[in-house]
């Protein structure tokens, strides 16, 4: 019988540590981790807010992808279209007659500079075998 005392006063003992400490740990994990509880709530919404705006963008991109691919299906279209045109094919319009006025006017002035400068070197070769003495 003062076994069965000495052991039940050993149990006692140790479920009395055994409190202690229980509540020593409990004190000293509520000390050092504090309720972040609204903070990780507010990082849930940022991320949230983050994550509406990523698919935003990328909806956005997905739009303007389509657009430039419209774009340049329009631009291949075309310049299929330009290619089956011939170089000197006559355009529509009236401005074809005084585009190839102008052509001709051209030339002719072309021509013109070119024969003035032929006599002016024409003048000036003399001058420079001279100077080359």
């Amino acid at each position: 019988m003062a076994e069965k005392a000495d052991l039940d006063a050993r149990i006692a003992r140790l479920e009395a540590a055994l409190t202690a400490t229980a509540d020593a740990l409990e004190q000293s994990m509520a000390d050092r981790a504090p309720d972040l509880s609204e903070d990780l709530k507010a990082a849930q919404d940022d991320l949230q807010t983050a994550r509406q705006r990523i698919e935003t963008l990328e909806q956005s991109d997905r739009d303007r992808e389509k657009t430039l691919d419209t774009a340049l299906e329009r631009a291949r279209t075309a310049e299929a279209k330009l290619a089956d045109v011939p170089a000197n094919a006559p355009a529509d319009g009236a401005d074809t007659g005084a585009l190839q006025a102008q052509i001709a006017d051209l030339k002719a002035a072309r021509a013109q500079d070119l024969a003035e400068m032929k006599t002016l070197l024409a003048e000036l070769e003399p001058m420079l075998e001279t100077a080359n003495a």
